[in-house]
This record gives structure tokens, sequence and C-alpha cells, in this order.
């Protein structure tokens, strides 16, 4: 779980070109020279006895980060997939700060192929294997021959990275990957040993300390209250709102309609904030037709209609 989030940020902040935070530093220039050839990244005098830096290939300018957080930004996705992360994006600055653990992880096997679409295909398509390389070790179900792929796979990948990043990129976080596949083999999947249930347990039971002068009996009192909560709710009815039940995860009991079509049978429950909406005619003929097509009531009709076009 740390390895793929330190090489997630060693990867993102090299190609967002994070000040302070990227691999990809004056120091990091004048490395160049001492273990590899690369001209057009050295590190050029100027005039003024200044040193300019050239622009590599794989990091994005000030455009494209702006981009990406405004991509960021706008971007919605299934509830309980991940946090928010339009709350880390600062499009004004082209910056993202602030991901959590599972941010990173969510991220690394998602979003990196979506968000790095605007490099060079020679620097896309080694960040894409080695997403998918974290993306199918953390997979409920792992094959012995998928690991055993995976494992003469990843010195491959990481020999690519090095031919696109400087040698100062590549530290002991870039190295572990090598060992990962085959600590899978032996350990299983991932699920049953990585921290992110410890950490937000931890996280939960920080945010419950009241007294700052009794840190341990503030967290004891919490969970014995968490707790407790937890096995009274077993005695109400499945729609009360509960530590273990939030509004998203809320069994509404509704009675059937009697008379209605099946389509409208079916139980629901709303999602997101309440607001009204009034359909337009396009709208409205298209949930119409919708409807129609969805109902069994209304299957017989249409095969009838289907044979005789």
């Amino acid at each position: 779980m740390h390895t793929e989030k330190n090489f997630f940020d060693n990867v993102f902040n090299t190609v967002m070109d994070v000040k302070g935070k990227t691999k990809d530093n004056e120091k990091a220039r004048k490395d160049l020279p001492l273990y590899c050839g690369r001209k057009d990244l050295e590190l050029k005098a100027q005039g003024n006895g200044r040193l300019f830096k050239p622009k590599a290939n794989y990091t994005m300018s000030k455009d494209e980060t702006r981009i990406v957080c405004r991509w960021i930004k706008e971007l919605r996705m299934p509830d309980g997939y991940a946090s928010n992360l339009s709350r880390c994006a600062n499009v004004q600055n082209g910056t993202i700060q602030g991901l959590k653990s599972h941010d990173c992880h969510v991220f690394m096997e998602t979003f990196i192929p979506l968000a790095f679409s605007c490099l060079p295909m020679h620097v896309l398509h080694p960040l894409i294997e080695i997403s998918n390389f974290f993306k199918d070790l953390c997979c409920t179900t792992l094959k012995e021959d998928s690991l055993k792929k995976m494992d003469e796979n990843i010195p491959i990948i990481l020999c690519k990275l090095e031919r696109i990043f400087p040698p100062a990129f590549f530290d002991s976080m870039e190295h572990i990957p090598i060992h990962l596949a085959y600590e899978a083999w032996l350990g299983g999947p991932v699920q049953y040993r990585w921290m992110y249930p410890f950490e937000r347990f931890m996280g939960e039971s920080k945010r419950s300390v009241k007294n700052k002068a009794r840190v341990e009996g503030s967290i004891c009192a919490a969970y014995l209250h968490r707790e407790t909560t937890y096995f009274c709710s077993h005695y109400f009815k499945n729609f009360m709102l509960s530590p273990t039940h939030v509004r998203n995860e809320m069994q509404w009991q509704v009675e059937p309609r009697e008379g209605a079509l099946s389509v409208f049978r079916q139980s629901g429950r709303h999602a997101g904030k309440e607001f009204t909406h009034w359909l337009t005619d396009a709208e409205f003929n298209s949930a119409h037709v919708h409807v129609l097509i969805n109902c069994s009531e209304v299957k017989p009709y249409l095969e009838y209609v289907i044979i005789h076009l």
C-alpha cells in the first residue's frame, strides 16, 4: 500500500512538475553528465551566469497541469469509490495537494492513463504498464500464471522508466515493485494484508478525541458508544439511521402498488441532494420510451411489431 503511494507520488510530482517535490530538479540534471548521456536535458549556462533547465518530454506544461486539475475538479465517481478528489485540485495554480493514501491508490490504478494522456506515447505507455501492474496486483483473485507473468514483466517496465526519467527518480521505492509479485504469490491477495482498514480506524479514533488531556479515555468512550449504537440498531427497523446505516445504505420498506406497471413496482432510493427539475419535451419522450421498452407488460407488443415489420 505504502509502496504504491510512494511510487505514485514520485511519478505524479515529476510529471506535474511540482516545485519542491519533483525528482527532476537541478541536482538531478547535474547528475546526467555523470550517469547517462542526455545532452538535450543537461543544464545549459546562460550569459548572465545562471543555468537554464530545458523542459523534459516527461513533464507537463502549466496549461496542461491546469487542464488536469480542472478535469479532477469536475470528476464525479460512484458513491464510496473514492473520496472527494475535487477538494485537492487547485485549478488556478495547477496543483493537487492533500491526496490520501487511498486517493493515490485510485489515481494510480485508474486515472493515470486519462490524466497523463497529453504526454508522448513513449512516455505514456510505460506509465500505463506500471498502472496496470498495480491494478492486477490488487485484484481480489490472483492466479499463479498471472503472478509469474507479472514477475517477469516488472523489470522490463522499470527499465523502460529508466530510459525516460532521470537517475535521481529511482530510489528504494522504485526497486520494491520487483518483489511485490513474488510476495503476493507467497502471501495471497493484498486486501488481507494492506493497512487501509487500520489507518481508517486510526483516523476515526483520532477524530473522536474531545478531551486532549484524556486522549485514551476519549477514544475508549467513543468506541464504546459506537459499538453500543451498532448493537442497539439491530432492534430498530432497517431504515433507521445509525453509524452503520448511513443515508445511501438504507433499505426503505415500500408497500407494493397494486395495479401499477412492473417498472413502477421496483423499490428505489434517492441519491444526492434533492432538487426540482422540470422535464423538457425531449426528456419526457425519452423517459416515456425507456419505461415502455423496459416494461414486461409491453414486451409482447414489441415482439409483435418486430415480427411484422
